[in-house]
């Protein structure tokens, strides 16, 4: 029998007997993304795994790396996007907990440059842009060359390795997102009393902490998220 590239590894299976892993290739993953079937990964792919590098410890993000945006992956991606301008960054790391929620008002391309893993919830699991309980999360395995449209305001954050070695993505947002915030909206946002500004912390990136996620936390992101700080354990 021929096995799907987008099945989940056994051996994932086993060392998360408490967490259900779901393939992007399944039903649930439909009310957050899409697969990008048509779209070849194999050359940017190649390119990130080149010239980034996985942190010895934590995550590493960059909105942008000039090497990535070579006019014609640019051109070709910004089907995706309507035309906009867009950024191709990258985020690497050796995370394997939820740690906290972020959303985006526009779409997010995740390529998974190795095997990788993320907790995804609907945007209306967030009660009065306030709090999320973290039981709403669901857990997809990435393969490695996967390209993927999260669409605008899913819940997510980093990555999880699926192995010890870490993990390597390619993040691609529309231009300034997860820029910081000018100092006139810094401002705004400091004085609006919306219910959702206290979670806007840089460009188009409305985030919550998981309070044991202490490092989030001392920057001033809100503390929303309730429950376990769920966690993969890679292979």
């Amino acid at each position: 029998m021929k096995t799907s590239r987008f099945h989940v590894p056994l051996d994932l299976v086993r060392n998360n007997p408490n967490e259900k892993i779901h393939s992007i290739e399944s039903s649930r993953f439909k009310k957050y993304g899409r697969i990008l079937h048509d779209f070849d990964s194999s050359y940017l792919v190649a390119l990130a795994d080149r010239v980034t590098t996985i942190p010895e410890q934590d995550i590493t993000y960059e909105t942008f790396l000039p090497v990535l945006e070579e006019p014609a992956l640019m051109e070709e991606i910004k089907l995706y996007y309507g035309e906009q301008d867009i950024q191709i960054g990258y985020c690497n790391g050796k995370n394997q907990s939820i740690n906290g929620m972020e959303y985006h008002k526009s779409p997010e391309l995740f390529i998974a440059v190795t095997d990788c893993l993320q907790f995804l919830t609907e945007f209306s699991e967030l009660e009065n842009f306030d709090s999320v309980d973290t039981r709403s999360s669901e857990l997809f395995f990435f393969p490695k060359g996967s390209a993927v449209i999260v669409e605008a305001n899913v819940l997510h954050l980093a990555p999880c390795g699926a192995s010890k070695e870490g993990f390597k993505s390619i993040i691609v947002l529309p231009r300034g997102t997860n820029e910081p915030l000018s100092k006139s909206m810094a401002e705004k946002v400091s004085k609006s009393s919306d219910p959702e500004s206290k979670l806007l912390l840089k460009n188009n990136k409305w985030i919550l902490a998981h309070p044991e996620r202490t490092n989030l936390v001392k920057q001033g992101v809100h503390a929303g998220l309730r429950g376990h700080n769920r966690s993969v354990t890679p292979v």
